[in-house]
This record gives C-alpha cells, sequence and structure tokens, in this order.
C-alpha cells in the first residue's frame, strides 16, 4: 500500500485562540497540548489578548517566533475575524482597516505567513480594497478572502486584481451551512486557493460540529485539496464553536490521516 499525493501540505493547523479560551490556558501551555497531541503547526489569532499586533513590539514578535521554535511549532498563519460590517461601516471603517493592516505587517514579520480574514466584498469601497491589496503585496503576504456569501463578488475581485497576493480562503462549515458543496467549491476555486480549513457542520441545524459527525466529505475534500497547487499548507482546522476544542482537535487529526488515499 503506498499513500498516494501530489506533494502538497496537507498536516492540520490548529486555531489556538478556541483552546486558550476555553481552557484558561496561555498561548505557551496550549502550544505544548497541541504537540503532545501530535500537531507541528498552528494558526494565531490577530483578535487574541497578548497576539494582538498593537501590543508586539520588535522584540515581542521575536519572543513570539521563538516560543513557536522552542516548541517545534511552525506557524501557519494568522487569522483576522472582525465583523465585516465594520469595514463598511463610517464610524467603524478606520479601525477595522488599522487592524487589517496592522496583521498583515504582523505576519511578514512572523515568516510572510498568509492572512485569513472575512469581508464584505460586494460593499467594500475601491479605497478600501486597493488599500488591502496594495498592503498584501508590499509586504510579499497572501491574503484568504472569506466571503461565502459574496463568492460573484469575489471571483470578480480577483479576476481585476489577478495578483498572487489575493485569493480565496475556503471554510468547509460555512458552505455546508448555505447548502453548498464544500468539495466541489475546492476545486472550482483551486487556482486561486490560498489558505483551506478544515471544518465541519450539520446542514439541517447549521452548527458547526466535530469533523466526520458532519456532512463533509472527508475523504473527497482532501483530495480536493491536494490537486490545489497554489494552496498554501498547512491546512488550517477550524475550532470554532466547538465546546471542547482541544478534544474536537485530537479526534480531527485522526479523521484526516484515514482519510488519506491509498492504492
Amino acid at each position: 500500500m503506498s499513500l498516494l499525493t501530489h506533494g502538497s501540505d496537507l498536516s492540520l493547523a490548529p486555531m489556538v485562540r478556541p483552546i486558550v479560551e476555553q481552557s484558561g490556558r496561555s498561548l505557551k501551555n496550549a502550544l505544548t497540548k497541541l504537540v503532545k497531541s501530535g500537531f507541528t503547526s498552528v494558526q494565531l489569532d490577530a483578535t487574541l489578548s497578548g497576539i494582538r499586533p498593537r501590543e508586539l513590539n520588535v522584540r515581542a514578535r521575536k519572543d513570539l517566533s521563538a516560543l513557536l521554535t522552542r516548541n517545534s511549532m511552525s506557524l501557519a498563519g494568522i487569522d483576522l475575524f472582525i465583523p465585516v460590517a465594520h469595514f463598511t461601516d463610517p464610524q467603524q471603517v478606520d479601525r477595522a482597516m488599522g487592524a487589517a493592516l496592522a496583521t498583515i505587517e504582523l505576519a511578514a514579520d512572523l515568516g510572510r505567513v498568509p492572512v485569513s480574514t472575512a469581508l464584505p466584498v460586494a460593499e467594500l469601497t475601491n479605497d478600501v480594497k486597493s488599500a488591502l491589496v496594495e498592503a498584501a503585496d508590499g509586504h510579499n503576504v497572501r491574503l484568504a478572502i472569506h466571503a461565502e456569501s459574496d463568492a460573484t463578488a469575489l471571483a470578480n475581485w480577483l479576476d481585476e486584481v489577478d495578483l498572487p497576493a489575493l485569493g480565496y480562503g475556503l471554510d468547509p462549515a460555512a458552505l455546508i451551512t448555505r447548502n453548498s458543496n464544500a468539495v466541489d467549491a475546492a476545486h472550482q476555486r483551486s487556482e486561486r486557493l490560498t489558505v483551506a480549513r478544515l471544518s465541519d457542520a450539520e446542514s439541517d441545524s447549521a452548527t458547526r460540529c466535530v469533523i466526520g459527525q458532519g456532512e463533509l466529505d472527508v475523504l473527497g475534500y482532501r483530495i480536493a485539496l491536494d490537486l490545489a497547487k497554489r494552496r498554501q499548507g498547512p491546512v488550517v482546522l477550524d475550532l470554532r464553536g466547538l465546546s471542547d476544542p482541544a478534544s474536537a482537535a485530537v479526534s480531527a487529526l485522526k479523521t484526516w490521516q484515514d482519510a488519506a488515499f491509498s492504492v
């Protein structure tokens, strides 16, 4: 039996924020727990206390990198999920853009890792869109945009910009709850898929769940991601909305590894 692979990185990088918040652990303790569970990379969150860009000076950023290295952890990327309405609200847009631009800079400082964020693409002004693209392109950081309810607008924006700095973010649970097929979406967006997440949901209840307990075709999704040549790995293990994210992460790792196809 031999594992079939196209050479892409299909390892999992759990979101650290849900684990820190659910357990009350420090980032250091959360990393230690994830290493013991078999993970070698992690996804940070720019809204988590202690990791917010405004809280990290040059020394603190070096310390954060050193903490990851000491725990034998690589950094997959950074999430910035703030209310999408803030990007169009005249009273909130400056703050939202400040957070986004600061996160792009932090991502550059931490190894030019990709930034995943959700945007109301159809409602964004040209100035906002231009500022985001210019910042990402200037720092050589890729933006993975989540716009599950704005798929057409996002596709048009990607066609218009046509730069490596801008690409798709893919969240299966968000698609499933909208009665869309995550495997089909992964194939359709493969040429511009920047960051893929692993998540699952029950379509009837619109509730996120542990991987393998919802509607996601895990094997089909794994194959689709392996074929997405421009995707940057690892695959982000999305633990939002789960009651026990640490245990869910361990379960997801086994389910994902079991889905490796062989002949």
